[in-house]
């Protein structure tokens, strides 16, 4: 399936969208990347404001498909038209699972959605915490109390978002690594990029540096798209280093706004 200038891009609902490309489709979500090649797709329907990209099932098989929604009913006719006209018919007697063609690539986990959010909370929480005591200096001491409590906190609260960010990505990979589902991965087209299969079918993607013909991974199997290379690497064990670090410093800088904020009762 080659790309035509006239086939749209499809936007919908959650900031999804679809579009043609010269090996054959991708549906974009804002946290992944599904491929599917034209040599999986059976045909693509228009109905009304969605679009529903099925795919071609051996015989016998359950139909499977692919749908967006919330899409402008002229561009998904055009695009349902334009995809159906280059589609190729296959060869006779020969059975394509479209289902096993299809690739998704996760851009953010569920996990990872989850932790950045508590680490937003908890950076908010930290700059709380310096302007109440910059409050509480100001009027129990002197402008040197407050601008000492103002760089001393910013340093020490970002170096406890930082120890909580790199802490909490490796107390999470240790976890999945211990408890997780063991799969191997192998090579993919694109170097630094290798394929697994996880319990429900679907192929995903995996990034490492690794060379050899097979990756061994390991994924949490409520969230096949949270995986990692079963051996930590250089930058994985940096986490733990680095996080153990800056928590050291981060509490330092709380022992220090506690100095600062006894001396200016004390003043």
């Amino acid at each position: 399936m080659s790309i035509v200038s006239s086939i749209p891009v499809l936007k919908g609902n959650g900031g999804t969208n679809l579009s043609a490309l010269p090996e054959g489709l991708l549906l974009r979500s804002p946290y992944d990347e599904l491929n599917i090649p034209g040599r999986a797709v059976a045909r693509v329907r228009a109905e009304g404001g969605s679009v529903i990209v099925e795919l071609r099932v051996p015989a016998g098989a359950a139909p499977a498909a692919h749908r967006i929604e919330g899409v402008n009913e002229a561009a998904a006719i055009a695009f349902a038209d334009g995809v159906n006209s280059l589609l190729l018919e296959p060869e006779p007697d020969e059975e394509v699972d479209g289902a096993s063609l299809v690739v998704l690539d996760t851009i953010k986990t569920r996990w990872y959605r989850g932790h950045m959010r508590r680490v937003k909370w908890f950076a908010l929480g930290c700059l709380g915490a310096v302007v109440v005591l910059s409050v509480i200096n100001g009027v129990a001491g002197t402008a040197v109390h407050v601008v000492g409590i103002v760089m001393v906190g910013v340093v020490a609260g970002l170096c406890l978002v930082a120890a909580w960010m790199g802490l909490g990505a490796w107390f999470h990979r240790r976890q999945v690594r211990k408890r997780g589902t063991k799969e191997f991965a192998r090579p993919a087209n694109v170097p630094g990029t290798f394929l697994y299969v996880d319990r429900a079918g679907m192929a995903r993607t995996v990034s490492s540096f690794a060379s050899g013909p097979y990756l061994e991974i390991v994924y949490d199997p409520e969230d096949p798209a949270d995986v990692f290379t079963l051996k930590p690497g250089f930058f994985q064990r940096f986490d733990i280093w680095g996080g153990t670090f800056l928590l050291l410093c981060g509490l330092g800088g709380v022992a220090a706004l506690v100095a600062i904020t006894a001396d200016a009762f004390g003043s």
